[in-house]
């Protein structure tokens, strides 16, 4: 295989994915980038985003987003999915979209759905919302009035609307004729609104059209592509060819069906003076389809000479096929998304709708909607069809055809994707790749590969293991690492390792880095334990540098003996400081860094070490280096720019630490004079904050780690006054403590007030969280499981010994509970919305405010549990009866 690049493409789920991930509330561009998204990857997002629209699941913005895209994507199959989510969506608001975003589907079954959730949501809000939407599906008019509005069309799309919502709800099995003649009679918005009422009416004679009617607009497809085909042929031909060439086609298309015309035909048309024209008025019966009738027109008007009005049908035909051709495309993709909802839905088998597919498969028949309703079908048993995906000429086909299977996730598939992978198209081959990798016995196929000794297929495996970063792959590779004697596999191996980037992996690459090796090994060791960024790397990169000699292994070593150590809160040691301006010095010389002097002096910006004399060397240093390469004609304005950039930080952090001993005599100072909590802790709290923000402050590891300690602490016992606990927050994030990004997260999802907010947000960016983490909850350890049933509460014990490494604590009653709480607070309470007591909802709300539970999972068995969901503490709800599998879900982050 050859030289491969090194990103691998994201699929389309892999982009909405990542697109949910990223969603934070308040973000003002999410709904319209999710828009945007879901109208480009279709129905590949359906099941993703149904999922997501729980309210256990989702956020109430993340749900209003979605629920957004349903006007504007009104797919038949959201309604299961509306339904589900609405029976339980605590949110008022929230449930009025979702039950306008039912109504607008137009279907029976939303209809149903609405008049599901009209016994279920029995409240008066509830029901005046519902009430509404019923509404819109009702008339007092017949049959006769829904198809009259409905055949008005593109004319009037809002009465078209209409017409097909209210016939979704009237119409009956002996109204089908009716709904057919306005299909043959329609115009194309007419056509695909009684296509769309046809998919939600369960009747046999609509059925029976729906196939008949897919296999006839395959066959007008091939015979508009043959027309166009023909078109092209044409429109390139010499004058003087045309006439031979229609003949031919003529002849080709004729001689089964009519001999004799077409031999008059062709006498006629080799004899000088011979007329055609008779020939072609007996074939004219026998014309069928677009092209055989446009053969006919055609050679009708070169026979008698009418050269212009030729050109005149070419031009109108050619505008006339490129359209019907995008509307047969259309037609036919809505019509395999209705067979598959029949089959979805259990009123169509599959075995009946399979063979109707393959056959607008093999004719190219089939859009991006077609391909994904196919495929998301197709049993993985059937070999030849796959076959015959994997040989398909047109590299787009291909890889929508890799994206549609690969969102079925279904182990089945490895063998398809294991031939896939071989691709003559590099892209396509790396998106085999990429969904292999997301398959369980993905990686035992490849472990085999990995395993059969032969050299390609292994390097095939290692290539593969660094493109989906498998991260179970990084002990096998560290053993083959330590037995293999091959550089070139050695060289992948070590570029699969970085891009894993296995923690473990650094005493084997360091053991294998030395000058002995050739040049391109030692590169990738040392990129590699670059990348890696822990100490245990960076520090044996240092180690190992005096043994070095090539500038380019030199100048990676340099850079990652910086990697672990980012700032002054991780400073590089000491004692690791003299062997450390060795290697600068050595990068620096003209002869052994050979050109590597302006990379080495750009990498000593990243130096932090707690030697004011090492900054002042190194800085007058590179001014006297700045200073005689100004007099060089081949010196340039930018490298003169950065590397007076990086004197001009030395000098600073020199002076830093100059001041150093003052300062921090004045943090801890502020610090042992903490007032009481009140008015003035708030004051002194801000002071501190206020002294930490100067720019030319340096933090002591052990100085931050102190405050870091001392915010933790505070942070337990809420204060009275929201600005305190807010300078706290930003303390501590000027800190860079790790230890401090749950508790201020808690701070960020509890807040209800703005300010507090907004610092708890900075804090946290400040300890190095991504946006789209503010909002996700730190993974659950602890649990106890509140139940006054010993039996179930046995069960779900059982079940959670079974399926993780959770801490259990196990409860009968409230009090029980609250004096296991009293004596050690939990991550997460699972419990019943009610015990013996009464409501528990403002015990459990108690325990969260007082920290000694951070969420909480409720089961129960009433389906409008109003502003219990909302609580921004609970994180699941359970309604009753319910499989052991959803408490598991429920507890993933």
């Amino acid at each position: 295989m050859a030289s491969l690049p090194r990103k691998v493409p994201l699929t389309p789920l892999d982009t909405l994915r990542a697109l949910l991930g990223e969603y934070a509330d308040g973000d003002p561009t999410f709904a319209t980038r999710l828009l945007q998204l879901v109208q480009t990857i279709k129905k590949q997002a359906l099941t993703e985003l149904g999922s997501r629209l729980s309210p256990g699941t989702s956020p109430r913005g993340l749900r209003k987003a979605i629920l957004g895209c349903i006007g504007k994507m009104d797919w038949p199959e959201w309604a299961p999915w509306l339904l589900k989510a609405l029976q339980m969506e605590p949110d008022l608001g929230v449930f009025d979209e979702g039950c306008a975003a039912l109504g607008s589907l137009a279907t029976r079954d939303a209809f149903q759905a609405l008049q599901n959730l009209q016994e279920t949501r029995s409240d008066p809000d509830h029901q005046v919302i519902l009430t509404r939407e019923l509404a819109l599906f009702q008339t007092q008019q017949g049959l006769t009035h829904c198809l009259s509005r409905l055949m008005e069309g593109q004319g009037n799309p809002r009465l078209a609307h209409q017409g097909a919502k209210l016939l979704a709800t009237v119409a009956g099995s002996d109204d089908v004729p009716a709904i057919l003649e306005a299909f043959r009679n329609g115009d194309a918005l007419t056509q695909r609104l009684v296509l769309r009422t046809l998919g939600g009416l369960p009747f046999p004679m609509g059925l029976a059209f729906l196939l008949d009617l897919t296999e006839r607009t395959r066959l007008d497809f091939l015979d508009h592509t043959r027309l166009q085909e023909q078109l092209n042929r044409l429109q390139t031909l010499p004058r003087a060819s045309i006439q031979p060439e229609l003949v031919r086609q003529v002849a080709a298309r004729f001689e089964a069906k009519a001999p004799e015309a077409v031999s008059s035909l062709q006498q006629a048309a080799t004899r000088e003076g011979g007329n055609p024209l008779p020939a072609l008025e007996r074939l004219r019966p026998e014309a069928q389809g677009a092209f055989e009738t446009f053969l006919l027109d055609a050679l009708v008007l070169v026979a008698e000479g009418k050269v212009a009005r030729y050109s005149a049908m070419i031009t109108e035909t050619v505008e006339t096929t490129d359209a019907q051709l995008a509307h047969l495309l259309t037609q036919g993709d809505q019509l395999a998304e209705i067979l598959a909802q029949k089959v979805d839905a259990g009123e169509l088998p599959l075995d009946q709708v399979l063979p109707v597919f393959a056959e607008v498969l093999n004719s190219h028949a089939g859009g991006p909607g077609f391909i994904f309703a196919f495929l998301r079908h197709l049993p993985a048993g059937e070999t030849a069809i796959l076959d015959s995906l994997r040989q398909d000429p047109d590299m787009a086909r291909r890889e929508r055809y890799l994206d549609a299977l690969g969102a079925r996730e279904e182990d089945a598939l490895t063998g398809f994707f294991l031939k896939a992978m071989e691709d003559p198209i590099v892209e396509v081959g790396q998106r085999a790749i990429h969904h292999l990798g997301k398959l369980p016995s993905g990686f035992p196929a490849l472990m085999n590969l990995f395993e059969t000794g032969n050299v390609e297929q292994i390097r095939m495996a290692i290539w593969v293991f660094g493109e989906n970063q498998t991260r179970m792959a990084a002990e096998p590779l560290l053993e083959f690492l330590q037995k293999e004697g091959r550089d070139p596999l050695l060289v992948v191996a070590v570029e699969a390792l970085t891009a894993i980037g296995y923690p473990g992996s650094a005493p084997v690459l360091l053991a294998l880095l030395h000058d002995g090796k050739p040049l391109n090994l030692q590169m990738a060791l040392a990129q590699a334990l670059k990348t890696l960024g822990t100490e245990e790397s960076a520090l044996g990169l240092l180690g190992k540098a005096s043994l070095l000699k090539q500038p380019q292994v030199l100048i990676l070593a340099l850079e990652g003996a910086l990697a672990a150590f980012p700032a002054f809160d991780r400073p590089l040691p000491l004692e690791q400081l003299p062997a450390f301006l060795n290697l600068v010095e050595r990068c620096c010389d003209e002869r052994e860094g050979e050109g590597q002097r302006l990379n080495a002096i750009l990498a000593t910006q990243d130096l932090y070490v707690f030697d004011r004399k090492a900054y002042e060397s190194l800085k007058d240093r590179f001014a006297d280096f700045l200073f005689d390469m100004r007099t060089k004609e081949n010196w340039d304005r930018d490298s003169n720019d950065r590397v007076a950039a990086v004197v001009k930080e030395l000098a600073r952090r020199s002076d830093a630490l100059g001041l150093l001993a003052q300062k921090e005599a004045s943090i801890q100072g502020q610090i042992q004079r903490l007032p009481a909590p009140g008015p003035k802790r708030t004051e002194a709290l801000l002071a501190l904050r206020e002294a930490m923000q100067d720019p030319n402050l340096i933090i002591r590891p052990e100085i931050a780690r102190t405050l870091g300690a001392l915010v933790a602490e505070l942070l337990k016992h809420p204060a009275a006054e929201w600005r305190e606990t807010a300078h706290l927050c930003e303390i501590g994030g000027l800190t860079h403590q790790e230890a401090l990004i749950e508790p201020i997260r808690d701070i960020f999802q509890r807040a209800a007030g703005l300010g507090l907010k907004s610092a708890a947000k900075g804090a946290l960016m400040a300890l190095g969280l991504h946006e789209a983490d503010l909002n996700r909850r730190a993974p659950i350890r602890t649990i106890l499981v509140l139940e006054p049933s010993g039996f179930f509460r046995k069960r779900l014990a059982t079940t959670l010994t079974n399926h993780g490494p959770w801490e259990l604590q196990e409860a009968g009653n409230r009090e029980e509970a609250e004096a296991i709480l009293a004596r050690r607070a939990v991550d997460l309470v699972l419990t019943e919305s009610n015990d013996p007591s009464g409501d528990l909802t403002p015990w459990l709300e108690a325990q969260w405010a007082q920290n000694r539970c951070r969420h909480a999972i409720v089961s129960t068995s009433n389906r409008d549990i109003g502003p219990l969901a909302q609580a921004p503490w609970v994180i699941g709800v359970l309604f009753k009866p319910y499989p052991m599998e959803q408490v598991i879900q429920a507890l993933e982050p």
